[in-house]
């Protein structure tokens, strides 16, 4: 494990202090930062990490984080959970249909290292039906409100971390500085321990796979249907659905949609 990645974090730690930083003479705000620091330095697994972060969360309502791959080094979404205590059946539910490939608010990172929350993303963005939609779904699971933090590595690369929570999060600034700064020493913690690398070997090695939607977008395009006609079968926006072939067409490693479709069959993925 180098220390690229951890001075990439401490550079992001450091990047905001406007934002965190200067709430730690409050003392809500320095006591469960510090002491979470101190236990997280401690930690030796996965399990010993997300039980301590657990812990501090609770104080918010909150039963569910998620650290994951946001993007690969590419900029691509490569949505791959490393840890967290994360929300199962949402988190089946997100990755079936694609929903890494098409969320605006992971996107958002490639261009910010500044947390949010779903509502403030919500209220400063003119999201489409579509984009709402990812929301609407999420409280379908009893999840209302989140936090995400995006975190830049030195390949080029995006982890995130995402808090969900069944409840509207406070909208005070010392909120969102308390999980910000949790979240930046869970990170140093992963990457102290390995889990990082762990997960960077990984991405090296396994075989991209297709969600289940573009699989489906690939099926009607070997039938000849266009764009606008598969969105129309699937109830989805057209530019949903070239989300949906461009993100396949990354995976299968080709550059048209024809290619795409013609691997899948290859691959005993559609039938001809």
């Amino acid at each position: 494990m180098g220390n690229g990645g951890i001075g990439t974090l401490r550079k992001g730690m450091s990047a905001t202090p406007r934002l965190s930083a200067h709430y730690l003479a409050d003392g809500s705000v320095r006591d469960p930062v510090f002491s979470f620091a101190e236990e997280a330095h401690g930690a030796t697994s996965p399990e010993q990490l997300d039980a301590l972060l657990a812990r501090h969360l609770r104080r918010f309502g909150m039963g569910h984080h998620s650290f994951y791959v946001g993007t690969d080094k590419f900029k691509r979404p490569a949505v791959r959970k490393i840890s967290g205590t994360t929300h199962h059946e949402w988190r089946r539910h997100y990755d079936a249909n694609g929903l890494g490939t098409v969320d605006d608010l992971l996107k958002s990172g490639l261009t910010s290292s500044e947390p949010t929350t779903w509502r403030r993303f919500r209220e400063q963005r003119a999201l489409n039906r579509e984009q709402e939609g990812i929301y609407h779904q999420a409280a379908e699971f009893s999840l209302q409100d989140g936090f995400f933090l995006p975190l830049h590595q030195p390949d080029g690369s995006m982890l995130g971390m995402t808090m969900m929570v069944q409840h509207a999060l406070p909208t005070d600034r010392a909120t969102l500085a308390i999980l910000h700064m949790l979240s930046l020493y869970y990170a140093l913690a992963a990457e102290r321990i390995g889990m990082v690398a762990a997960a960077r070997g990984t991405a090296s090695a396994e075989t991209q796979e297709l969600t289940p939607r573009q699989i489906e977008c690939l099926r009607w395009i070997a039938q000849g249907k266009t764009s606008w006609e598969i969105g129309e079968i699937l109830t989805l926006s057209e530019h949903t659905v070239n989300e949906h072939l461009a993100a396949a067409r990354r995976r299968l490693g080709v550059k048209t949609t024809t290619q795409a479709a013609i691997q899948a069959v290859m691959l005993g993925l559609i039938k001809s």
